[in-house]
């Protein structure tokens, strides 16, 4: 809807974390033609999952692994600019989602999630790498999961899909030196 008119491609994987990430990126998903103007990067969440995977990483180490695939890009892609979001927040055991699955987290995952995409912030230079934390479109002023927006407290509704857009709309647009295509506020 919001992306195509800009020739975008979607090249995210439901439940992939950083080190499936960096063998895509160095097994030929870099390799266009004409390199991309901006990429964004969301990625981390899966790493600090203790209870869907085998191991969860700590916020260091998804740090490192999230600077291991912005440099992959900078290498490769020299002339692209990277926005990295920060990690979006995940709901705990003791909030209700209002689609199923509902993905409760451990306060220990979120936490981790917490810290790792606050620590992604020092990937930014303001040149080449920009930093975006876009989470209050996913909060409650009480700091709980909004479910109208992340209905199974983790992955976004089409109205927190609609909201995300809009709030990466005004960087992506200076970054692409194009005008906003989405209305920050419908």
């Amino acid at each position: 809807k919001h992306y195509a008119p800009r020739r975008a491609i979607n090249l995210g994987y439901s439940g992939h974390r950083t080190e499936q990430l960096i063998w895509n990126l160095q097994n030929g998903e870099l390799d266009f033609k004409t390199p991309p103007k901006v990429a964004i990067l969301l990625i981390g969440t899966n790493n600090a999952d203790d209870r869907n995977f085998k191991r969860a990483h700590t916020p260091e180490e998804i740090f490192a692994g999230t600077k291991a695939i912005v440099d992959l890009i900078r290498n490769r892609l020299p002339t692209t600019k990277i926005i990295v979001m920060r990690i979006f927040p995940r709901g705990g055991d003791s909030e209700n989602g209002v689609s199923k699955p509902v993905f409760h987290s451990s306060a220990a995952c979120i936490e981790t999630c917490r810290r790792a995409g606050e620590l992604t912030k020092r990937l930014a230079d303001g040149k080449q790498v920009f930093w975006l934390d876009i989470n209050h479109v996913f909060l409650r002023p009480d700091g709980t999961i909004n479910t109208d927006m992340l209905w199974d407290l983790l992955h976004p509704s089409p109205a927190g899909a609609e909201a995300c857009a809009q709030a990466i709309e005004p960087l992506l647009s200076q970054l692409l030196g194009d005008k906003p295509i989405i209305d920050p506020k419908p």
